[in-house]
Formats: C-alpha cells, sequence, structure tokens
C-alpha cells in the first residue's frame, strides 16, 4: 500500500478534494475566496466541504475566484478525477473541449444522430493520442521566443557610464 487515500466516489467527494487542490493552487485562503463568490466563510466552507447541494453557479464564481477552469471541475466530476481539474486549470483545456463540441454540434446538427459510433470513437482517439504525443516534442514557439530573447541580450550593451 502506497499510504495515499483512496479516491473518493461520492460527488461531493469529488467535488470537495477539486476544490480545495484548486484553491490551494490559488494560494488563496478560504475568506479571500469567499469574498471573492460573495459569500460568507461559513457558507463557502460547506461549498468547498461538499456539504451543500451541487451549485452550478458557486462552480462559475469559484473558477473566477481562483483563476481555474469551471468546465474541468465539472468534467473531473464526471471523470471522477478531482486531479483533471487541477492538471487542466491554466491551460483551459476542458474548455476548450466544450467550446469545440459545441461548434461541432451547431456545424452537424441532427447529422450527428447518423454518425457511426466507429468513426467518433476513431476521431476522438486520434485527436487524444496525437495529443498525448506531442508533451514529449519541444514547442517550437518556445524554443524561437527563448532563442530570440539569447540573441537580444547578447546584442545589449552593457550598462556603462
Amino acid at each position: 500500500m502506497t499510504g495515499e487515500r483512496p479516491e473518493p466516489r461520492q460527488d461531493r467527494a469529488l467535488l470537495s478534494r477539486a476544490l480545495k487542490r484548486l484553491r490551494t493552487r490559488s494560494g488563496r485562503s478560504k475568506p479571500e475566496v469567499a469574498a471573492a463568490m460573495n459569500l460568507s466563510v461559513r457558507a463557502y466552507e460547506r461549498f468547498e466541504a461538499g456539504d451543500i447541494r451541487f451549485n452550478l453557479d458557486y462552480v462559475h464564481r469559484f473558477a473566477r475566484a481562483t483563476d481555474c477552469d469551471p468546465n474541468a471541475i465539472l468534467l473531473a466530476m464526471a471523470m471522477g478525477s478531482p486531479e483533471f481539474a487541477v492538471r487542466s486549470a491554466d491551460n483551459r483545456f476542458a474548455t476548450i473541449l466544450m467550446i469545440a463540441l459545441r461548434r461541432f454540434d451547431e456545424t452537424v446538427g441532427d447529422g450527428l444522430s447518423r454518425m457511426e459510433v466507429r468513426t467518433l470513437v476513431s476521431a476522438v482517439t486520434a485527436m487524444f493520442d496525437g495529443l498525448a504525443a506531442r508533451p514529449s516534442t519541444p514547442d517550437p514557439t518556445r524554443t524561437w521566443l527563448e532563442q530570440g530573447q539569447a540573441e537580444l541580450e547578447a546584442k545589449r550593451p552593457g550598462p556603462g557610464r
């Protein structure tokens, strides 16, 4: 046994775990987040602990208060992975997915119901497989920026009198 606590399985426990990790990541205290959400500290504590019914408005207020992705919180609950909310807090991955899904739905419309499961699975898994392969390759824009900054630094005259 690794000594780690088992992952929570109840919705409220999943939400609570994600919220606590996101608040800690943001560096904000409970009173700070409560004030930013326009809640009393006690109401916020009950929300973070999962002691109240799920409230979508609170999730969105929390996301604004902690600068994270509200859709990542929702998907984290659906996936049973509070870590997903933290992993995608900064890059807004879940919101990107939701925007793309909404646009796809608008474009395809009723045609979605006629699409083969095989086609959908192939397309979605190909996208995720491609993304999974990318972290191991360097980002050419970051390399370009770092090289450019080094060149600027090298050409910059030193301070003089």
